[in-house]
């Protein structure tokens, strides 16, 4: 039961989660699309270039001697991974290491060659570009291991380069970083329709990696929530240990544990707690948070307390309703969906300049 009529909700009941959020924001909206198009390349890379060679296809008359425009997109595909500056871009992204392999497997599926044999592939650029990094994306989260930390504005940059290094007219249909070329637009017509069903059929798919890289953090929760004290008891050594003053920089569950902790047991030597990312605020407002009963106010004793949430990740919520004066709630925004978005915090320099401003 939600005690405070879903107050620690990011945007509960106004369907958008964007603070201050009144008139129609027509640059959210566009932000939103993109992101929600990011979501279904993720599960699916292949999705933009398959709508658009759906349907006959008509071979373009060539020039005497001159080359089709896909084997020119192909050719200098298969360089990108040399390209001037775009390493640098993709390992910001978090992709470096997968992206040589993804080119080559676009490149050789039948959609992608498909695409590449259609005469709107010259105009196409953006359309192959976010399928490389997609692949690259998808390719870096079936790694075992914890979930990658990814940044939107850092995809976004690569995918921008690898435009410029791909031939095309660069005053063509296609526009990089939002989706708003009429090429794209055609796709987006299509994939409205076809949405849900591909989200569906895709997540059943990929249900293995959707979950390995999600579970964790319920999991978790739901593991602390039965033997929390051992978890409380390696946070209070940690600050035992550290020189004061102390900062408890905690994420997910780490920042239901903290609190907690700081709640049960005072320690003066913590003069800020950080959380990222994290669902106490939400668990005191279901009544389930194990420290302190919902209605009981935070002790004089917790120390200043900065919440950073972003409205996209579904695992963050916001602390200033349920505990109005005491938290600090700040908005992020890593531009992914979920569940990339509640790891994509540690590669957001927004974070690190927030950070940078707030430690002793």
């Amino acid at each position: 039961m939600l005690h405070s009529n879903g107050i620690s909700v990011p945007g509960y009941g106004t369907g958008r989660g964007i603070p201050g959020a009144g008139a129609p924001d027509t640059r959210a909206d566009t932000l939103d699309e993109d992101v929600e198009l990011w979501g279904l390349l993720y599960l699916d890379p292949l999705l933009e270039l398959r709508l658009l060679t759906e349907g006959p296809t008509t071979r373009a008359e060539l020039a005497p001697g001159a080359r089709p425009s896909g084997e020119a997109l192909s050719s200098a595909a298969l360089s990108l991974p040399g390209g001037a500056g775009l390493r640098g871009l993709l390992d910001a992204a978090g992709i470096g290491e997968e992206f040589p392999a993804a080119v080559a497997a676009v490149l050789t599926a039948p959609d992608g060659r498909r695409f590449l044999r259609a005469p709107t592939a010259g105009a196409g650029t953006s359309v192959l570009a976010r399928a490389f990094v997609a692949e690259s994306v998808r390719r870096r989260t079936d790694r075992e291991g914890p979930a990658p930390a990814l940044d939107g504005t850092a995809r976004d940059a690569a995918v921008a380069r690898i435009v410029d290094l791909l031939p095309g007219d660069p005053s063509g249909p296609e526009e990089t970083g939002t989706h708003r070329g009429p090429v794209t637009r055609r796709v987006k017509r299509v994939a409205g329709r076809l949405a849900l069903g591909l989200a569906s059929a895709q997540a059943v798919k990929r249900r293995s990696a959707l979950t390995d890289a999600s579970h964790p953090a319920a999991g978790d929760v739901l593991l602390y929530l039965a033997r929390g004290a051992a978890i409380r008891e390696a946070v209070a050594q940690a600050v035992r240990t550290a020189e004061p003053p102390v900062v408890v920089l905690a994420h997910s569950l780490g920042g239901i544990a903290s609190l907690d902790l700081l709640v049960l047991r005072p320690l003066p030597q913590v003069a800020l707690l950080v959380t990222v990312g994290s669902q106490a605020p939400f668990l005191y407002e279901l009544g389930a948070l194990p420290s302190l009963e919902h209605g009981s106010p935070l002790p004089a004793h917790v120390p200043r307390w900065l919440n950073v949430y972003d409205r996209r990740d579904l695992l963050s919520y916001v602390g200033a309703g349920v505990f109005p004066g005491r938290v600090q709630d700040i908005a992020l925004d890593s531009r992914q969906p979920f569940p990339f978005s509640h790891s994509a915090y540690w590669s957001n320099p927004e974070l690190y300049r927030l950070l940078a401003g707030e430690l002793p």
